[in-house]
């Protein structure tokens, strides 16, 4: 009987999205808090990048502003923390060491880290709304192909019953079909599935513009 317990092993029960949220703290305001903890506001960057003078202090051109690239690990930790969060409105909670850089947390490093933060997301917006345009172009026509290539294959189909035709056409008949095939259902995967881990990262950037920054000087903090 054990054996046969063991070879059916009762199923978790999955966590939903709801019980997930509840594990989080909440701010006065209801937002849902993200909790990180950084050895300096550097550390937010991505190697050998650096936060250029007076960053974010001065009222700069969107357009012609520095984007700064920020650490891969820190956009995969939001993002997986957003996917368990819903729709819920955000708050980072960033932990820095009070002496961590010299300067003092409340003052240009705060600033600092909110444009990085927005600039960066809103880049990656437009890099994925780009990504969702070209999805939809290659859909479109990947869809006329696909379907000019099974009206061809059924033309020829007719004309082989028509007639009789020679190994050679047989082939091209075949050759056409799997291709028309091929093609229209690649078109159908864009359409129905491809598009939405683009879309849903889209809108995680969106949220992410939109959360509020709050840091938190530690002068017991050890960051790893």
């Amino acid at each position: 009987m054990k054996r046969v317990i063991r070879l059916f092993p009762q199923r978790r029960q999955a966590i939903s999205r709801e019980e997930m949220g509840e594990c989080y703290a909440r701010s006065p305001e209801g937002r849902a808090i993200i909790r990180l903890r950084l050895s300096s506001p550097a550390a937010l960057l991505m190697p050998f990048e650096s936060f250029p003078v007076n960053f974010g202090s001065d009222p700069e051109n969107g357009k012609t502003s520095p984007v700064l690239n920020l650490n891969q690990d820190f956009v995969d930790y939001l993002f997986a923390r957003i996917a368990e969060l819903g729709d819920e409105s955000l708050l980072l909670r960033v932990t820095l060491p009070t002496e961590a850089t010299g300067e003092s947390v409340s003052g240009i490093s705060e600033q600092a880290l909110r444009t990085a933060i927005q600039r960066y997301f809103a880049y990656l917006e437009s890099v994925r709304r780009q990504s969702l345009k070209k999805l939809a172009r290659d859909a479109a026509l990947l869809g006329l192909l696909g379907s000019g290539a099974l009206g061809l294959s059924a033309f020829l189909e007719v004309r082989n019953a028509a007639v009789e035709a020679g190994i050679g056409l047989l082939l091209v008949s075949q050759g056409v079909t799997v291709f028309g095939w091929l093609t229209f259902w690649e078109a159908l995967a864009n359409a129905l599935w491809n598009w939405r881990p683009l879309y849903r990262q889209l809108r995680m950037c969106q949220r992410l513009q939109l959360a509020r920054l709050e840091l938190v000087a530690d002068a017991f903090a050890n960051p790893v």
